[in-house]
C-alpha cells in the first residue's frame, strides 16, 4: 500500500520537472529494485530496448542514476531522492532566467502583438490587489514622464497610505518624473510642498470646481484608469499609443496654462 501511495504522489511531481512517461516508469522501476541492468528494465517495463537506454541516458545526465560493471555487465544504480531536489533547484534557477529574458522581450513582443491584431491591449482589474498591480506598472522604471491627475483623500480611502507612503518612495528612488493634478486637500499641499526633491511638478485644483474621484495616468504608450468607489476597486489599463499621445497632449495643454498661475 505504502508503494502505490508513494508512486500516485511521485509521479506527477516528476512529470512536473519534465521526465517522459518511460523514464518515470524507469525511475519508478530503479527505486524499487536499486539497480538492474538494461535487460531487466527492458523485461520489467516491456519499452523497446532504444527507448529504455535513451532514457537511461537522460536520467544519468541528471545525476539521478549512476552505472556500474559488474561481472562484465552494465547494471544501472538509482541515486539518493534527494537528488530531485538538486533538480528542482536547477529548474526553478532556470526558469527564473527565462522569465527576466521575457521581461525584458515583453516591450517588445506586445508592440508586435498591437501590430498584429491592430487594436488596443486592454487589461481589466479588481479588488485592492488589482489596484495594486496597476500602481506597479505606473511606478515602475521607465525614461518617460508620468501624467496624472488624482484626488489622495479619495486613493487613501482604497489603499490607505499606500501611494505616499511605498509608491512615492519608489518613485523618487527611480528618478521618475511626474506631472500631476491634486485635488486640494490638506495631504497634497504638504506633497506639493516637496514637489523639488520628489521629481514633480503638481498642480492644486479646486475639488469641488473640477472633482476627481478617479485617477487617470498617461506614461509610455499606456493610460492608467483606477476607480476608488468604496466596494468597486476598479483599474483599466489600456495600451494604445494614440490613447496615450492624445490623453498626454490633453495633460500638457492643460498643465501649460495653468503651471505659471498661483494656485
Amino acid at each position: 500500500m505504502k508503494s502505490n501511495t508513494s508512486k500516485k504522489s511521485l509521479e506527477p511531481l516528476l512529470s512536473a520537472l519534465g521526465f517522459t512517461d518511460k523514464e518515470t516508469d524507469i525511475y519508478m522501476l530503479l527505486l524499487k529494485l536499486g539497480e538492474a541492468p538494461a535487460a531487466t528494465i527492458i523485461t520489467q517495463t516491456k519499452l523497446k530496448r532504444g527507448i529504455v537506454y535513451a532514457a537511461l541516458a537522460s536520467l544519468e545526465k541528471l545525476q539521478l542514476i549512476t552505472t556500474q560493471t559488474k561481472d562484465k555487465k552494465t547494471y544501472f544504480r538509482i541515486e539518493h531522492p534527494s537528488q530531485l531536489l538538486r533538480v528542482t533547484k536547477q529548474k526553478v534557477e532556470e526558469a527564473q532566467v527565462l522569465s527576466a529574458g521575457l521581461q525584458k522581450l515583453l516591450p517588445d513582443l506586445s508592440s508586435q502583438y498591437k501590430l498584429a491584431v491592430g487594436k488596443p491591449t486592454i487589461q481589466y482589474f479588481e479588488g485592492e490587489e488589482g489596484i495594486k498591480e496597476v500602481f506597479e506598472d505606473i511606478y515602475a522604471p521607465k525614461d518617460d514622464i508620468v501624467w496624472g491627475a488624482v484626488d489622495f483623500e479619495a486613493s487613501d480611502e482604497a489603499v490607505p497610505s499606500y501611494i505616499v507612503d511605498k509608491l512615492i518612495p519608489k518613485r523618487i528612488k527611480n528618478k521618475l518624473w511626474a506631472y500631476s493634478f491634486f485635488a486640494d486637500s490638506p495631504q497634497s499641499r504638504k506633497l506639493k510642498g516637496v514637489d523639488r526633491k520628489s521629481y514633480r511638478k503638481c498642480i492644486l485644483v479646486d475639488k469641488k470646481k473640477y472633482p476627481l474621484p478617479a485617477e487617470i495616468d498617461v506614461y509610455e504608450d499606456k493610460v492608467a484608469m483606477l476607480s476608488f468607489e468604496k466596494g468597486e476597486f476598479i483599474g483599466l489599463l489600456i495600451e494604445n499609443k494614440a490613447f496615450a499621445q492624445t490623453l498626454r497632449s490633453i495633460f500638457k495643454l492643460a498643465f501649460d496654462a495653468r503651471w505659471d498661475k498661483k494656485d
